[in-house]
């Protein structure tokens, strides 16, 4: 998978974590092609670590949709700290197994509509 088709998953997958109604089937529609197993892993080792937080306030900040450059730029972060170290490495793997867990149910939606397109 090319940078910018990596960058549009990501992006779609954010919508999940927006305070407003989520759907699914634009999110499954703009990720169809992406093999689920990667589609899980990008979900809830690249995606969620930086998006979750979002939802985890009484007031959530963002309810439109994550700014691409910061998305982007979160992630990438993500994704360079976990290369630092190995104890970086255990933290994040950590965080991922409970946002496996939280956000299961999200996942599970997720999945069915993009099995059914």
């Amino acid at each position: 998978m090319n940078e910018h088709r990596r960058e549009e998953i990501w992006e779609a997958l954010s919508d999940l974590f927006v305070d407003n109604e989520i759907d699914y089937q634009e999110i499954a529609d703009k990720v169809r092609g992406v093999d689920l197993n990667s589609l899980e892993r990008i979900l809830f080792e690249e995606v969620a670590p930086y998006c979750a937080p979002n939802l985890s306030v009484p007031a959530p900040p963002v309810w439109s949709g994550f700014q691409r450059e910061n998305l982007q730029e979160g992630i990438l972060a993500i994704i360079k700290e976990n290369q630092t170290s190995e104890w970086k490495r255990f933290k994040h793997q950590v965080y991922v197994a409970y946002l496996r867990w939280k956000y299961q149910e999200l996942w599970r939606e997720l999945r069915r509509h993009v099995e059914a397109a």
